[in-house]
């Protein structure tokens, strides 16, 4: 491969499809090469189609000067005839764990802009070395043939936004010869040659040789068959129920190996407990035997899992509900990073709380006898969101039906999560151009 022209980059961008009739497209550019030389490419090839680009750059406010590498990127994009944004990080900063929670952050940021905006696609722009790189450490932490620890898919799912990586077969080298054979600068980033990080330390060799590309390929495709296999038991055994719960056809999980079904147990508990992440293996085949054997509830990753008229059960922990506290509508919100709340009357005094025990147990005073938790688990009725008035009084439980003052009415919560129990699937990036 010695160009990467028009027709080279709609090979790889029909891998990532399909795409709607005159698409809007957003790119996450930092500055540094790989982002800028996908921003060109998408340039050309969306104007192709009639469609629209919109960069995106993240301010982690990490370095001195980044707030004049962000303005930098919005001049690049200018002269590329490319709407541009400035997306800022503006929460406190841990002291440890910074790169994950700045990569974490950053994300959130861009896909949160995405769904502003009703664009479907954000490109990014992680090329064949990164994806060497990540293969690397991944495999590195776990010695074993686990699928588990291929590279980054082609394609997926981020909080309801398509992730794609067009530029993924793609080595590094290529993507600067095509920004200095334009004429074209980029931003670096002093970051990527500190070998106190453990990408840097791949990146240099000083842990070891890359793995090949055809590695990386039979380790995706690995992956991509144990994908399907877990969808396919989720889609065979799971009921998502609509107050933010989970009941499981524990049959068809007793006859599947243990991979699978820890996957499985692992993308249901990011999904009910609004996760961004799968909890780590050694959680998942602990919490997933005792399930099949029919134990008692475990907690992991603000759930609780275990079983409830002969079926799994995995429930919100009501402890690890975010509280939202007072609402006025009318209003469109997020709640517990799982709900989508809309308020669409002008509500004042309006507050949405955590159920817990202590709302459960006020639901048999005043009068209001009613079973209305027959078919709620009782593990789940503490975590179901209720709304109170200003003096504290339990009002309304839209859920169940409790309503007693006609306080919850046109208060509507939907379950919205963040993450996706299923999604496209590992899609691994074949060759040049790609082959699915």
């Amino acid at each position: 491969m010695n160009a990467l022209g028009p027709a080279e980059f709609d090979g790889l961008m029909a891998a990532c499809g399909p795409f709607e009739r005159e698409p809007h497209l957003a790119v996450g550019v930092s500055g540094g090469p790989d982002s800028l030389a996908l921003m060109h490419l998408l340039a050309g090839w969306v104007a192709a189609r009639g469609g629209k680009l919109t960069a995106l750059t993240v301010d982690h406010g990490l370095r001195q000067n980044s707030s004049a590498e962000a303005g930098q990127v919005a001049r690049w994009a200018q002269q590329a005839g490319v709407d541009h944004q400035t997306l800022e990080w503006v929460s406190p900063k841990p002291r440890a764990g910074l790169q994950a929670a700045a990569r974490e952050a950053r994300y959130n940021l861009l896909t949160a802009w995405c769904r502003d905006h009703d664009v479907l696609h954000l490109a990014v722009a992680h090329q064949l070395d990164d994806q060497r790189e990540t293969v690397a450490m991944r495999r590195a932490r776990d010695a074993g043939e686990n699928a588990g620890l291929a590279g980054m898919s082609l394609i997926s799912i981020r909080q309801g936004v398509r992730l794609i990586r067009p530029l993924l077969p793609v080595p590094a080298g290529l993507l600067k010869d095509h920004l200095q054979s334009r004429g074209l600068g980029w931003i670096d980033d002093p970051s990527n040659s500190e070998p106190r990080f453990e990408r840097i330390r791949w990146r240099q060799g000083l842990n070891g040789a890359l793995p090949s590309v055809e590695d990386i390929r039979r380790w995706g495709e690995a992956r991509r068959v144990q994908e399907a296999a877990v969808a396919g038991l989720l889609s065979r055994s799971v009921h998502i129920h609509d107050a933010g719960y989970v009941l499981i056809d524990l049959s068809s999980w007793a006859e599947t190996g243990p991979i699978p079904r820890a996957q499985a147990l692992g993308h249901l508990v990011a999904m009910v407990g609004g996760l961004g992440y799968l909890p780590a293996k050694a959680a998942l085949n602990r919490v997933v035997d005792g399930l099949i054997a029919g134990g008692p509830l475990q907690s992991l990753g603000g759930t609780l899992v275990g079983t409830w008229r002969g079926q799994g059960l995995i429930c919100r922990e009501a402890a690890a509900v975010e509280q939202l506290g007072a609402i006025k509508g009318p209003a469109s919100c997020r709640w517990d990073g799982r709900f989508l709340v809309t308020v669409p009357s002008d509500r004042e005094d309006l507050w949405i709380d955590v159920l817990g025990q202590k709302g459960v147990a006020e639901m048999g005073q005043d009068g209001h006898s009613r079973n209305y938790f027959a078919d709620i688990p009782p593990a789940a009725r503490p975590s179901l969101p209720a709304l109170r008035d200003a003096t504290g009084r339990l009002t309304a439980i839209p859920h169940v039906g409790f309503d007693p003052y006609g306080q919850g009415l046109n208060v509507h919560f939907h379950f919205r999560p963040h993450y996706s129990v299923t999604s496209s699937g590992f899609t691994v990036a074949h060759g040049w151009p790609h082959t699915i």
